[in-house]
């Protein structure tokens, strides 16, 4: 089956399931060409678009939203509907998923970081730069 054929029968099986966008936008958006993994590929990826589109209609969230307002949402600033919607969206989105756990490994490290004190042999040695420092610029 050509690649049109495949279109006009998904445009037709589809319609109203996507809306504003047509599967031929799509995979042409998508710049997906048969050497990419063929029909099948196509398949997979315009069913994945699928239900991006349908998650965000869904959960009324985008990843851009939830990018917007993570720090806001991790650090519970937000009212409980829209951290609700956002924490739905993350759940089935894995970009957004991603981008939430780097932001909590981040904290993570930056948590352990400002607990730990420096040694004390690293204090009397900065301490004494600085003497060295001051005596050599007055």
């Amino acid at each position: 089956m050509s690649q049109e054929e495949m279109s006009s029968q998904r445009e037709d099986s589809e319609s109203g399931r996507i809306e504003d966008h047509e599967y031929l936008e799509i995979r042409e958006s998508l710049e997906v060409r048969e050497n990419c993994g063929g029909p099948a590929r196509i398949e997979e990826i315009v069913n994945q678009v699928e239900q991006r589109l349908r998650d965000q209609t869904d959960s009324g969230c985008s990843c851009e939203e939830v990018s917007d307002h993570l720090f806001e949402l991790l650090d519970a600033q937000m009212p409980k509907e829209q951290a609700a919607r956002l924490r739905k969206h993350m759940e089935t989105c894995p970009h957004c998923n991603k981008l939430a756990e780097a932001e909590n490994h981040v904290r993570e490290i930056l948590r352990r970081s400002c607990c730990e004190s420096a040694p004390s042999t690293l204090r009397i040695r900065i301490t004494q730069q600085i003497a060295v420092f001051r005596s050599t610029t007055t």
